[in-house]
């Protein structure tokens, strides 16, 4: 799955992509649907998911959110869980 960013421009001010490995054991998918439905005006976000893992990739997010997108999605994720109980 992919949530592309509205009207994200495509400029040299962007942040090289980053990735995300979740474990699959922990992570749900609604958790992690979730997370990207509320992290989608903040970057272009790929899902793949495996029976192990969750790998989620990064584009089009300013430099400024680049270094702590990740570990946000993470915590958001892990919040979802316990709100989903």
């Amino acid at each position: 799955m992919t949530r592309p960013k509205p009207n994200a421009p495509r400029s040299a001010s962007r942040a090289r992509d980053a990735v995300l490995r979740l474990d699959a054991e922990v992570y749900t998918e609604a958790a992690v649907e979730r997370t990207c439905r509320a992290f989608a005006e903040l970057a272009t976000i790929e899902v793949r998911g495996g029976k192990r893992q969750w790998t989620v990739r990064f584009t089009e997010m300013a430099p400024d959110l680049a270094a702590r997108l990740p570990d946000e999605f993470a915590n958001h994720a892990l919040s979802c869980l316990m709100v989903d109980r």
